[in-house]
């Protein structure tokens, strides 16, 4: 056997190298496991599947008005409108649906509140269990917004319709995540407003014109306009002038799209 003068053999010196690359291996391996573990991507609400260590670009925002019953053409239509936004969102966007809500003359609690998480097709392989994304995804995202959406077409008629109220109560009540880049409020009703603060039953759309300002100026505020064939009267074109000059001046207003009963 060869013995070098520093008194290690050549197979010596190759055990000691073998021992020093595979304990290198495995540091490498646990710095690599404690990344993945700690990684932002992880560090997800289990309640809301928020992750507030990445990026949010939107929060859609959806208060529905539940005072009449929305017509088959009017339920397919919200279906499909939500699927395309989820379809079309980014990972950690936020969505919150409301209703308005007459036992509180407002905004309800959040019929939903939730990020949207990776599907398994955004899964990393190498540090991901894609079973467990696609679980995620699918029984504690998606199909909890199914059955919200589904609850909300199917809610019973309400005497008021508190749409004032309901907007209001987003800006006093903090509804708009403050951390998303972009906001996005949409409301689904037939704008009859119908509270205390004013009814167009009353004073037509004179009634919107006195209500009190908000402060909605984050929002890209849209509107569904139901029609309804029992309230053609009060759902005039100075109804949707008042509307727009109102949601104009406490939000960032885009449009008002009818939707046919």
């Amino acid at each position: 056997m060869r013995v070098s003068r520093g008194g290690m053999s050549a197979e010596d010196k190759k055990g000691v190298a073998i021992f020093a690359l595979g304990l290198a291996l495995l540091c490498a391996l646990a710095v690599f496991i404690f990344v993945v573990i700690n990684s932002p991507d992880k560090d997800y609400d289990k309640v809301t599947l928020c992750n507030e260590h990445t990026p949010r670009y939107v929060h859609h925002l959806l208060v529905i008005d539940v005072s009449d019953a929305l017509s088959p053409h009017q339920e397919q239509f919200l279906r499909t409108h939500i699927s395309g936004l989820l379809q079309n969102a980014r990972v950690n966007d936020r969505f919150s649906i409301f209703v308005l809500d007459e036992k509180y003359n407002g905004l309800s609690d959040p019929v939903i509140d939730l990020c949207k998480p990776k599907s398994a097709d955004q899964a990393d392989m190498l540090t991901s269990n894609r079973n467990f994304v696609e679980r995620l995804y699918r029984q504690r995202f998606e199909a909890p917004l199914e059955n919200a959406i589904a609850s909300v077409v199917a809610a019973g008629e309400q005497k008021r319709s508190p749409i004032f109220e309901a907007l209001s109560d987003i800006a006093a009540l903090r509804r708009i995540d403050p951390r998303a880049e972009d906001i996005q409020l949409t409301i689904v009703s037939d704008m009859i407003q119908n509270s205390r603060a004013g009814s167009v039953f009353n004073a037509g759309a004179e009634a919107i014109d006195g209500l009190p300002p908000i402060d909605l100026r984050r929002a890209r505020t849209r509107v569904f306009w139901l029609d309804r064939e029992k309230y053609k009267r009060y759902q005039t074109v100075d109804l949707a002038s008042s509307w727009e000059d109102y949601l104009a001046s406490v939000s960032r207003f885009e449009q008002i799209e009818r939707i046919r009963n």
